[in-house]
């Protein structure tokens, strides 16, 4: 085997060397690329039994996996997460406490930032057992006031189990399963795991005022708002992200969370999706308008969407 690997190391590289310059530059720029850098990497790492990478930034020290070339990525990059969509959430309970939800939490970028008020009581949800074990720990290093509470399940309409689609390279695009069609991004290839799955409105009550929340699901957001529609009502800001492809591949209701969002907010602010752009309040009338028209014409791509009460 080693013979093997000598043997295609060398004709790589006399591969690489008869190439013309400009095509070896282009393999050199590729690899010293951010993305293809970061890959590059963890796949060193993993040669040599490292199993995760650790930034610090705004949020704190944040541990996540090393293929993770989005969340992580962008955290070791910037030193920081969302800052935009962050202030909001915590100038919520600026003076006060009350209570955030962070519905899939992922590795903690968001709830972490918002727990530091220690009169907020938070809940972070994040089914996938990789994640959760890195929620864990942010939290543990990055939360010492014992104020947040993680959940390991997934948000639906009903409690039980389901199955969930594994991404790759890609730790916030996991997903439940709600069908077995094949997706036009490849989903339908997916390695999938069971996770358990409960109702919020089960889950959570009695919860202290005010209450904010971020719903970023993967599509799932119409059965998390089916399955928390008590509690979600109660909520004075709300971010959730609105992908009407995942949403009609999962056989979820847009026109139902559109109706929800009028019916209990007043005011919404719509963005292009991780633009984290500050906030331009409108009617949530001309909110619903829009989204319901961005529903109609976009393919894959994606919106944040904010609602408030006041």
């Amino acid at each position: 085997m080693k013979k093997l690997r000598k043997l295609a190391k060398t004709v790589l590289m006399r591969g690489v060397r008869a190439l013309p310059r400009v095509a070896r530059v282009a393999i050199f720029e590729e690899l010293v690329a951010e993305k293809s850098a970061f890959r590059v990497a963890g796949d060193l790492a993993r040669t040599i039994g490292i199993t995760g990478f650790v930034a610090e930034g705004d949020a704190g020290v944040i541990r996540g996996a090393l293929d993770d070339d989005t969340g992580l990525r962008r955290y070791a990059r910037d030193g920081l997460w969302s800052p935009h969509q962050i202030s909001l959430f915590t100038n919520a309970f600026v003076d006060h406490g009350g209570t955030y939800l962070d519905i899939g939490a992922n590795i903690g970028l968001t709830v972490i930032p918002v727990a530091q008020n220690s009169q907020v009581i938070c809940h972070a949800f994040e089914p996938e057992p990789s994640n959760f074990r890195y929620l864990s720990e942010n939290v543990a290093v990055n939360c010492r006031a014992g104020n947040v509470r993680l959940h390991n399940i997934a948000l639906c309409d009903q409690n039980g189990s389901l199955p969930f689609e594994i991404a790759v390279r890609h730790s916030g695009d996991h997903r439940i399963s709600m069908t077995d069609a094949k997706g036009e991004l490849g989903e339908h290839n997916r390695q999938k795991m069971i996770v358990a799955a409960k109702r919020l409105d089960d889950v959570v009550m009695d919860l202290p005022e005010p209450i904010a929340v971020k719903i970023d699901v993967q599509g799932a957001e119409p059965f998390v708002i089916l399955g928390g529609r008590n509690t979600l009502s109660r909520a004075i800001l709300l971010g959730l992200e609105f992908w009407p492809y995942s949403m009609r591949r999962m056989g979820g209701d847009i026109n139902a969370v559109l109706a929800f969002l009028v019916d209990h907010f007043r005011e919404g602010s719509i963005a292009a999706g991780d633009a984290d752009k500050p906030a331009a309040w409108e009617p949530i009338t001309s909110v619903a308008a829009s989204l319901q028209q961005f529903a109609t014409n976009a393919k894959r791509e994606y919106l944040d969407v904010l609602v408030r009460k006041v």
